[in-house]
This record gives C-alpha cells, sequence and structure tokens, in this order.
C-alpha cells in the first residue's frame, strides 16, 4: 500500500550574515584525533608534540588546542568531545565560515531544519552597514554620513532556532551537510515563493520529493508510519479497515454494480489533516472492498451469479460460475442460491419487465438442451 501527500510550502528567500559549519574532509585534524583514540581519548601539549608535530614546541601545540576546541573538538581537560568522536567517525569535520548568504528558509513542519538551502552572496555592499543604516563616503573630499535605504528586519523567532540544529542537509546538487553557528539579529528579506511538495509513504519508507524552486527527493524518517497516516487519513472509516490484506469493509448497499464487480473503490478524502504537520490536498485513493459480514458476502455474492448469466446455464458452466464467484469470497461463509431459485428471480424480474424477455435461456427447464448437447458438458 502507498499513500501520497501533496502540498504547496512558502519558501521565504532572505539576506543575513552567518557563522556556519560546512563539513569538510581535514586529514590533519582526523589525524590528531586518531592519536588521541590511543591515549584513552585524551590529548596533551606531550602527546601532540611528541606524535604529531614531531618537535618540541609547546606554543604550536598549544595553538593547535585552541583550533581543536573552537571546533568543539576538545573540551577544557583536552578529552575528546562527543562532536570529535563523531568527526572522527565521519573523517568529517564542521568547518566554520563567516559571510554574507541568501537563504531559503520555511516555518512548514515538513522541514524541522528551517533551512532549505544557503548561497554566498558575491557583493561590495557591506550588509553591516545596512544594519546600522547609514554608511560613510567621501564627497568632494569630505567624509559624510549617508543613509542606506533598505528593508532590514528582525530575525524572526521561528528562525532563531536553526541555531540548534547538528545536521542541515541542504537542497541543493551538493546537498552540503551544514550547520548554523549562529545567524545575526538583522536579515533582508529578498522574496517568498510556493515549492511543489510530495510525501510518498509505504511499509518500507517515505520519500519527500520536491519540485519547483528546488528539485530534490529524500528518505524522511522522521515522518509519522503508514498506519498512524491511515487512522488519520480515514477517521472513523478506520474500524471498518482490515490490514490482513489492505481493504474496507462495506455493506452491499453501499456499493455500486461496477465496484461489486471489480471489487474496488475510489474514496475521497478532502483536505486530510496530520497530526503535527498540518492540511494537505484533497486526495483520491482506490481501495479493495469486500463484505462486512457473512450475510453481506452472501447478497453479494448471489448478485455476481445472476449477473453472471450470459449463455444457457448448463450445469457444468453453472458449475463454473458458482466456483469462481465463492472463491472470490475467502475467508466467508456464503449460501449461493440453486438454479432455480435464481430462474424464480429472473421470471420474477422479467413479469415486472426489470429484465428483457431475451433472457428466457435462464429459467428454460435444464431438459430443453440444443441439438447435439453431451450430457457431460
Amino acid at each position: 500500500m502507498e499513500i501520497i501527500l501533496k502540498r504547496k510550502v512558502i519558501v521565504k528567500k532572505y539576506k543575513a550574515l552567518l557563522d556556519i559549519g560546512i563539513k569538510e574532509r581535514r586529514s590533519d585534524i582526523i589525524a590528531l584525533l586518531l592519536i588521541a583514540k590511543s591515549h584513552n581519548d585524551q590529548l596533551s601539549i606531550p602527546i601532540i608534540c611528541n606524535e604529531f608535530i614531531f618537535r618540541d614546541n609547546e606554543t604550536i601545540a598549544k595553538r593547535i588546542i585552541q583550533r581543536c576546541q573552537d571546533l568543539a573538538l576538545l573540551d577544557k581537560n583536552l578529552k575528546i568531545t562527543e562532536e570529535g568522536l563523531i568527526a572522527r567517525d565521519d573523517e568529517m569535520i564542521y568547518y566554520p565560515f563567516t559571510g554574507k548568504y541568501y537563504l531559503w528558509v520555511t516555518e512548514d513542519p515538513i522541514f524541522p531544519q528551517r533551512i532549505l538551502n544557503i548561497e554566498m552572496v558575491n557583493e561590495k555592499i557591506n550588509l553591516k552597514q545596512e544594519i546600522k543604516g547609514y554608511k560613510w563616503e567621501y564627497v568632494n573630499g569630505e567624509r559624510i554620513k549617508m543613509e542606506i535605504e533598505n528593508n532590514i528586519i528582525s530575525v524572526p523567532e521561528w528562525l532563531k532556532h536553526v541555531e540548534s540544529f547538528k545536521n542541515i542537509i541542504l537542497f541543493n546538487e551538493d546537498k552540503k551537510d551544514i550547520r548554523i553557528q549562529k545567524i545575526e539579529e538583522k536579515i533582508e528579506p529578498i522574496s517568498i515563493e510556493e515549492l511543489e511538495t510530495q510525501i510518498k509513504i509505504s511499509d518500507k519508507l517515505t520519500l519527500l520529493k520536491l519540485s519547483g524552486i528546488f528539485n530534490d527527493e529524500r528518505e524522511i524518517p522522521f515522518f509519522p508510519n503508514i498506519r498512524t497516516i491511515w487512522e488519520q487519513i480515514l477517521k472513523d472509516k478506520y474500524q471498518m479497515w482490515d490490514w490482513s490484506d489492505e481493504s474496507m469493509r462495506l455493506r452491499y448497499n453501499d456499493v455500486s454494480s461496477e465496484e461489486k464487480k471489480k471489487f474496488t473503490k475510489t474514496f475521497n478524502f478532502s483536505d486530510p489533516i496530520i497530526e503535527k504537520y498540518g492540511k494537505f490536498e484533497s486526495i483520491d485513493i482506490s481501495l479493495k472492498i469486500k463484505p462486512e459480514s457473512d450475510e453481506e458476502a452472501t447478497l453479494w455474492a448471489n448478485w455476481l451469479l445472476e449477473n453472471q448469466f450470459q449463455e444457457f446455464m448448463f450445469p457444468l458452466i453453472f458449475k463454473r460460475y458458482k466456483n469462481q464467484i465463492s472463491s472470490k469470497f475467502h475467508g466467508f461463509n456464503i449460501a449461493l442460491k440453486s438454479v432455480k431459485e435464481i430462474s424464480e428471480a429472473i421470471m420474477s424480474k422479467m413479469f415486472m419487465k426489470e429484465i428483457p424477455n431475451d433472457f428466457w435461456f435462464i429459467i428454460a427447464p435444464l431438459d430443453v438442451f440444443p441439438i447435439n448437447f453431451r450430457g457431460d458438458e
């Protein structure tokens, strides 16, 4: 079974000063962390001098320690931090960069990381001056304070939380793994755009597909599982659902003739709401259906049997039809009508003009056979 949820997501583009960490391969630092592994994850100035730089230079050793602490790889006691252990296992560290960036962000709960992408801004304009609202320029040799027209705002509260996320996988071609270490208090709004999202949920995994300003597809393991989602979509109909064969139990009178034949029904679910994730677009889903009880199954099976007749009902043909129909109601205790009962029902319908007289062959006595008919047919 598969469920597809869709909705448009509002994405806001800002320009901001950021201190970020971009995951990179730094073989020198990783080598130092590997040395610490043989010392119970502990470093010291002598260890660095003797096993890393191979000379007795305390000043350089202290600089190396300070750099590792700046990167949150060592604590104040020179013990490898949890961050350092992860970096050593991944052979990657978050290397710091400070600059002016465009960032695409959203409040939509589908994206708990908030930030979808960042891109370096290649401008000569000083954003710090923009935040102050003025800049100094020389006019005819005189230094003059110039007002800057801008649209600088305070960082929204919901966006400040990005500093708490450890791993942000960007939705760009490189899919860079970053973290936001600091975002300045003032940012500049640039634009507001829409992003098409599609969440495909199955028993095995949940995939998020993006189209529009970003085009990507990735697994989102944090999303609720298919049973939780399905229960919230079905609401009160969930009690009619059978997970054993992924079918909906229905009453005979709630199913159309075409649905009875195909054992499928298309259900419309208007604006389904998923807890913590909000409203999605209306969806149509074609589902397997079956009777809700033995009594309903008997009505359904006999309706199929009566509507199966398109030829003279020789005994073996009638038996074959009964077997075919019975096989469609596995697990149900059904009682199919006899030839006589079906003939009487059809005769009644012919009398009431509900069906044309062309169906005379169905109610003909069984001893009225065509010429050359063999008794074993």
